[in-house]
């Protein structure tokens, strides 16, 4: 069978765009989130039109890409701003069917953690934890274990706000 880019970026598009542009969202607000969501894509899509071959992890891969993609946002506001105010990337709009002094809590917990346990965080809600491993160079088991020592730190400093989870 041969190889059409088109078909491919469709496949991908279907199976990750949500995911993709819920894993921007989690960071940033919704126009920011969907104008990496659409960078993602077209990295993808030249990718894909310059490589004639199957991808063989396209969720770890698209994950990456996206990332990439992040790192490279955030690399850029940086040197436009001088210091990347990253405080900013959990504060958003709190829908209304949520307890505010809780929601408020959890947004002061989430900014409490670093920015990398923030990404792992958000990349472990899409990923498996060989994929995560893949992603950041380690083992799976040294992702869970990452993982399980995050999100220990996030309990307790959700416990200091009086959040039960």
């Amino acid at each position: 069978m041969d190889y059409i880019p088109a078909e491919a970026f469709d496949e991908l598009w279907e199976k990750f765009n949500k995911r993709i542009y819920s894993y921007f969202r989690l960071q940033f607000d919704a126009d920011t989130a969907e104008d990496l969501c659409q960078q993602t894509f077209m990295k993808v899509w030249q990718y894909l039109c310059s490589y004639c071959g199957k991808i063989h992890r396209p969720r770890a891969w698209i994950f990456a890409v996206a990332k990439n993609v992040r790192n490279d946002y955030l690399r850029t506001v940086q040197s436009k701003k001088g210091n990347y105010d990253y405080a900013d990337l959990y504060t958003r709009e709190i829908p209304v069917e949520y307890d505010f002094d809780e929601a408020l809590s959890i947004q002061k917990a989430l900014k409490e953690l670093t920015e990398q346990e923030r990404e792992l965080l958000s990349v472990s809600q899409y990923l498996s934890s060989r994929e995560v491993g893949s992603l950041y160079g380690i083992s799976a088991s040294a992702a869970r274990s990452r993982l399980q020592k995050v999100r220990a730190k996030l309990r307790d400093y959700l416990a200091e706000g009086d959040v039960n989870v």
